[in-house]
């Protein structure tokens, strides 16, 4: 996650306790009315109006994973090996990145907190709605916010030098534009086909894989099967345990699951079974007929292994 993103949460939550919207709740609109904008921050502010604004292709858009966080990241540049810890033996995904995040708290609380952390917070006459332009001592720009009422308010922000102060200050102002219904820059088209960036980054379906792994305990070649699983040695003996139980076994169906969350090192699939299997089978989660399994597969020294096989999503 952004660290902006992160302090800012830190920020709420232990100073702004009670500065929920009036009723308590979060809003969660799903579609945006003049002056104000959904939840959805991804199809609120598209790769294309982005764009528009900054004149930087767009390579990547993630909405946030988190339930209740209601975010954005445009990346300038993606690399699954940006982040980098020889120490800890770590390699993170990311890159320059434009993040965008909608929050329902109380907006004098937030000024209080970030002054009280130091910071300055200022008005800019270049964005036509009521905002709040805050600054760390070095006089940069820690966030931009437009004030959608006392208790709710969207913020920008940027890292690795994604772009600068003055086009954080323009995107916002567009941001403003077009939340008023007044936007006055003419969107232009990502140069990036995201889709077909997203698709070609992924590369080509492991199916394969796992019909392959389903073929080998459907004819009881179970060495073949655990030697195709990225488990130790005590864990395949379990599984080999599992597969032993299982009289015979005829694929149905394999689909692609949870495609949006696949990497370049990993994806899932739900697989359709017609199982027939010992008692023992029976009380370790077969049952003699259609078994739903998802199989995840991850690649290991470049070469796909099957990591988890699990009886629900």
């Amino acid at each position: 996650m952004n660290k902006i993103l992160v302090a800012s949460l830190i920020v709420s939550v232990v100073l702004l306790a009670g500065c929920e919207s009036k009723n308590g709740q979060i809003p969660d609109t799903k579609t945006s009315v003049k002056g104000d904008i959904s939840t959805d921050i991804c199809a609120e502010f598209s790769a294309d109006f982005i764009y528009s604004v900054i004149k930087k292709p767009i390579v990547r858009v993630e909405p946030s994973k988190i339930s209740g966080v209601f975010s954005c990241d445009y990346y300038t540049d993606y690399k699954e090996d940006f982040y980098k810890d020889a120490k800890y033996n770590y390699v993170g995904a990311g890159g320059p990145s434009i993040t965008i995040v909608l929050d329902n708290l109380n907006v004098e609380k937030q000024k209080e907190a970030r002054k009280y952390l130091g910071m300055t917070v200022e008005s800019s006459p270049k964005i036509a709605m009521e905002n709040m332009i805050t600054y760390r001592e070095n006089k940069s720009i820690w966030s931009a916010d437009l004030i959608i009422n006392p208790n709710r308010f969207v913020w920008a922000n940027y890292s690795h030098k994604a772009i600068t102060d003055d086009q954080l200050i323009d995107l916002v102002a567009a941001m403003a534009d077009k939340i008023n219904g007044r936007l006055k820059i003419k969107i232009e088209k990502n140069p990036i086909d995201l889709e077909a960036a997203k698709a070609a980054e992924l590369g080509v379906s492991q199916e394969q894989v796992v019909r392959d792994f389903l073929n080998a305990l459907a004819s009881k070649d179970i060495p073949k099967a655990l030697g195709m699983m990225d488990a130790n040695e005590n864990t395949k003996q379990g599984w080999g345990v599992n597969f032993n139980t299982i009289k015979s076994l005829e694929i149905k169906k394999i689909e692609e699951a949870f495609k949006e969350e696949w990497t370049p090192n990993k994806q899932t699939f739900k697989a359709t079974l017609k199982v027939s299997v010992t008692e023992q089978g029976l009380q370790i989660g077969w049952e003699n007929g259609d078994n739903f399994r998802w199989i995840t597969v991850e690649k290991n020294n470049n070469v796909w292994q099957i990591h988890e096989l699990a009886n629900n999503p």
